[in-house]
């Protein structure tokens, strides 16, 4: 088994898909956190990393994480996968 994929604080990447279309990816300790942080970048307050804004994006639109299409990742899975969004939009 591969191993999961982790930024330099030890957080687990995962991706996930839009209700409205295309993807993302987060860095969290657990499903339940990668959700939360996923909603809070979804409504523009807060960034992937989970930081806050200090002004938050205002007139855009909100995204919606799907919460079933939230797993955690390898290295080349992440990377196949932000290869697969990437020729979605040419």
């Amino acid at each position: 088994m591969a191993n999961k994929h982790r930024n330099i604080n030890g957080d687990i990447c995962y991706v996930f898909a839009w209700e409205q279309g295309g993807g993302n990816s987060v860095y969290a300790h657990s499903k339940k956190g990668a959700l939360r942080r996923a909603k809070l970048f979804g409504q523009g307050t807060h960034n992937h990393d989970g930081e806050k804004y200090e002004e938050p994006m205002k007139g855009r639109a909100v995204l919606t994480p799907i919460e079933s299409s939230i797993r955690s990742v390898t290295l080349e899975e992440l990377l196949e996968f932000d290869r697969g969004l990437y020729l979605m939009t040419i």
